[in-house]
C-alpha cells in the first residue's frame, strides 16, 4: 500500500464519517476492508438492492475516473440482530472520494438503520488532521516492511493497531 496516500484516504475517511466502525488494511493481500453496522437484519432483496446500487454508482465513478480497481466486494454479515456491512477493497487505486461514495449510499439506503457515534467528528476539522498526521507518523514509524492496520471508533476515540 502506498502509505502516504492510501492510509492518508483510509483515515481521512474513517474520522470524517461516524457510520464507518471500523477499516482493517491485511497487508499480505493488500486489502482494505471497511466496515459499517446497521441496526437489526437486512433481509435479501434489501442487501442486493443495494448491492446492485453500490456495484452502478461505483462502476460510473471508476469510469470516470479512470480507475480499474483490482478486486472489490461487498457483503453483508448478521449477527446478534446487528448487520455488518462490509466493503473489501484492494488498496492501490481505492480514494476518499469511493469511500465518500460508499458513505452516501449508505445514508441513503439505511439512514434509519445507521449505527455511528453521536460525536460528529467532521466538526473538529483542526483535530481530525492533528489525529491524521500523529497517527500516519506512527505508523511510519514502525519497523515493519508490512502492516496490517486495524482501526475502530469507540465513544468519539479512534484506536489504530498494528496487528
Amino acid at each position: 500500500m502506498e502509505m502516504d496516500s492510501g492510509m492518508d484516504a483510509i483515515l481521512s475517511s474513517f474520522i470524517r464519517y461516524t457510520e464507518l466502525s471500523a477499516i482493517k488494511y491485511d497487508a499480505q493481500k493488500d486489502v482494505i476492508k471497511i466496515e459499517a453496522a446497521l441496526n437489526g437484519c437486512i433481509n435479501e432483496q434489501q442487501s442486493q438492492r443495494f448491492i446492485a446500487k453500490y456495484n452502478k454508482s461505483t462502476a460510473l465513478y471508476h469510469s470516470i475516473k479512470g480507475i480499474q480497481p483490482g478486486y472489490m466486494d461487498l457483503e453483508f454479515i448478521e449477527q446478534y440482530g446487528i448487520t455488518i456491512l462490509r466493503l473489501y477493497r484492494e488498496s492501490q487505486t481505492l480514494q476518499e472520494e469511493e469511500i465518500e461514495l460508499f458513505v452516501l449510499l449508505l445514508r441513503q439506503e439505511f439512514v434509519d438503520l445507521l449505527m455511528k457515534e453521536e460525536n460528529d467528528m467532521l466538526a473538529q476539522a483542526a483535530l481530525t488532521e492533528d489525529i491524521k498526521v500523529t497517527v500516519m507518523k506512527k505508523i511510519k514509524q514502525l519497523k515493519q516492511p508490512c502492516h496490517n492496520i486495524f482501526v475502530y471508533r469507540d465513544k468519539g476515540r479512534v484506536f489504530v493497531f498494528n496487528r
